[in-house]
């Protein structure tokens, strides 16, 4: 069977599959019978000779071909609906949306205060949700969220990102610590006790990353999976927390330069090409750019 000479709305069934991850609920939302639904797919993978979905589960998950068909899917579909007709109506003065970020906490802190000025006033809201690198195409190509942040672009073919920001590492403590009586020396550094905020259970962060390339290590007493909370502990005790110069900046910790070489933190947004050209997520990714900008231009507090 050719591709080209299926039923549109064998891919509405494709759609509905891949966002909800399961042949009964997408059933459910297309208003389908099981059955239906089940030959719907089998018609598609006949055409395209895959299975396209497997059982995961309670659910089912694409295969890499039917994973790198659904933003073309998804595209068509906004093209020949209503997609259009959206993109070209946008105005950000009357538009009700709500714009859907995949982000961990320390991305969203650090980017989203800027934009909330512009916001203000009018109808736009904002929903972050959990951020889960292993799912994120699967959540940009579905729709469930419009743009994701992250510390490094993804190399696939499927996604576009943009770099918002940069900010520098520092060694951030509370006021009147005794390490600021003295500049920081790596010696110094290495003798005190840190705080370490990561996602992951295990596995070294940028800053341990860079004192092994040097053959050094670093004593950390606490880690905890929530860059937010770092600061709060930093406050309360003689640990040190290597940060964002704005989140310890935003908390008023004192700051000392690392004695050690460490790339910026940078946050990066993430989106899939079939929003590429969608005037709504285009908006709100500018709104993002310009905003980390003009905060970058802003003086550092002293």
């Amino acid at each position: 069977m050719n591709p080209r000479r299926l039923d549109l709305n064998l891919y509405r069934v494709f759609e509905a599959i891949y966002q909800e991850g399961s042949l009964t609920r997408a059933g459910e939302v297309l208003h389908m019978t099981q059955p239906a639904v089940s030959n719907a797919l089998a018609r598609l993978r006949e055409a395209y000779d895959d299975p396209l979905f497997v059982r995961r589960g309670r659910g089912v998950s694409p295969t890499p071909l039917g994973e790198s068909l659904a933003g073309d899917i998804a595209e068509g579909l906004r093209l020949l609906g209503t997609g259009h007709a959206r993109r070209a109506a946008f105005d950000p003065a009357r538009a009700d949306r709500r714009f859907r970020l995949a982000a961990g906490d320390l991305s969203a802190a650090l980017v989203l205060p800027a934009v909330l000025e512009t916001l203000a006033g009018t109808a736009m809201r904002i929903e972050v949700q959990a951020y889960n690198r292993r799912q994120v195409v699967h959540a940009l190509a579905s729709g469930t969220v419009d743009l994701a942040l992250d510390a490094l672009p993804m190399p696939d073919p499927q996604l576009l990102s943009r770099k918002l920001l940069e900010d520098e590492i520092v060694c951030a403590v509370r006021p009147g610590h005794p390490a600021l009586q003295r500049r920081l020396t790596m010696k110094r550094y290495l003798a005190m006790e840190h705080v370490h905020a990561s996602g992951r259970p295990r596995g070294l962060g940028q800053v341990d990353m860079a004192l092994r390339r040097l053959g050094e290590q670093r004593r950390i007493v606490v880690r905890t999976p929530h860059h937010l909370g770092l600061p709060y502990l930093a406050h309360r005790s003689d640990l040190a927390a290597s940060v964002p110069r704005r989140l310890a900046d935003a908390h008023h910790l004192a700051t000392m330069p690392l004695p050690f070489d460490i790339p910026p933190l940078e946050v990066h947004a993430i989106w899939h090409r079939r929003t590429a050209a969608d005037a709504a997520n285009g908006w709100f990714r500018e709104l993002l750019a310009r905003a980390q900008r003009d905060t970058a231009r802003a003086p550092r507090r002293r």
